[in-house]
């Protein structure tokens, strides 16, 4: 009876020892508040500006979480990295001549953050040099390896551009 007692009392630790990170698991940490988050999405959105330049639309969509959201102005959202890939791809008649983009700040949302700011882009399209200018706003989260992915993006165009 003893071994019985002894077998039973190991698998039940056993057991608890595995299933202790399921125990802990809940909603994400909230965002370290702070330089080093906001050097580490900036890094980021420049990863992303570099795609956007190259007109990488794998490049771009892999920037977004699975189930990320690109808004556009017209024709409704993007959702998923597919849908935009697939999107973004369309526009292979497109040359992006440059592409900047100025953080004006950062606001700390739980895990998310939200770094809104200012952007230009010069693009050419079918002998046609356009040039756009606005405001965006793209929500941030960490990954599992570390990593900053773009949840939701907003662009706003100005009414002149």
């Amino acid at each position: 009876m003893k071994t019985v007692l002894r077998i039973f009392s190991i698998l039940v630790v056993l057991g608890a020892g595995a299933c202790a990170p399921l125990m802990h698991e809940g909603p994400p940490p909230p965002a370290a508040y702070g330089p080093a988050t906001e050097n580490q999405i900036e890094q980021a959105k420049e990863r992303y500006g570099a795609y956007l330049l190259a007109m990488d639309a794998g490049g771009v969509a892999s920037m977004y979480t699975p189930d990320g959201v690109m808004e556009r102005q017209s024709g409704g959202p993007l959702r998923g990295r597919e849908e935009i890939r697939s999107f973004l791809s369309s526009f292979s008649n497109v040359k992006v001549l440059s592409v900047q983009m100025t953080t004006i700040s950062f606001s700390y949302e739980g895990p998310a953050v939200v770094q809104t700011g200012e952007f230009r882009q010069t693009a050419r399209a079918n002998g046609k040099v356009v040039n756009v200018a606005g405001r965006f706003e793209a929500t941030w989260v960490r990954g599992p390896h570390g990593d900053w992915f773009v949840r939701h993006m907003v662009t706003r165009p100005n009414a002149s551009s």
